[in-house]
């Protein structure tokens, strides 16, 4: 029983000892925190909005150049199988073989197309998602953030945690467009 009360007693006084320092005061400070809604700034930040109708235009035009194609290849099936009557059987199949060798082709140029489109944005993306992580860096410093959350992450927070609408602001400010290359098709 005795060694009980002498344990107890160390244990508090150790408690109490570490209590009392400062060291070990300052380590255990609470962090400072901050919420960003990344999703949020990024939708509307002026270089993404620009950068998703550029994309859209390009897709736009593509699309129109598209159209015409298929119709191309939609008079040369029907004159294919107008000529049908008159071709010989080789014939016939030589030109459907090479009409859908026509429509292969279109087929992987339309998935080349949309990977590439899709890479552009990407590569847009990237370039305001850095940016974006540039800006949350400078208000942390200037405000002693220790932690940024994204608020994807955060059930409930205080309005005053949340630097969304500052960080849009300065990425705004900065970034006004991203530099993505025009297709090469």
């Amino acid at each position: 029983m005795w060694r009980f009360y002498l344990g107890a007693v160390v244990l508090a006084a150790v408690i109490l000892a570490s209590g009392s320092s400062p060291a070990v005061a300052q380590d255990m400070a609470a962090p400072v925190l901050a919420i960003i809604d990344v999703q949020k700034v990024l939708r509307e930040s002026v270089a993404v909005k620009a950068l998703t109708a550029s994309i859209e235009e390009q897709r736009d035009k593509y699309q129109q150049e598209l159209r015409q194609k298929e119709e191309t290849l939609r008079g040369a099936d029907q004159e294919l199988a107008k000529q049908r009557t008159i071709l010989s059987a080789e014939a016939y199949a030589e030109k459907r073989r090479e009409l859908e060798q026509q429509v292969g082709t279109l087929q992987r140029q339309v998935q080349e197309r949309k990977k590439e489109l899709d890479q552009l944005f990407g590569q847009g993306m990237s370039q305001a998602q850095n940016e974006l992580a540039n800006v949350a860096k400078e208000i942390a410093e200037e405000r002693g953030i220790d932690l940024i959350l994204s608020r994807a992450t955060v059930v409930i927070v205080k309005p005053k945690f949340d630097i969304s609408n500052e960080a849009l602001t300065r990425l705004n400010a900065r970034l006004k467009s991203v530099a993505v290359p025009k297709p090469q098709n």
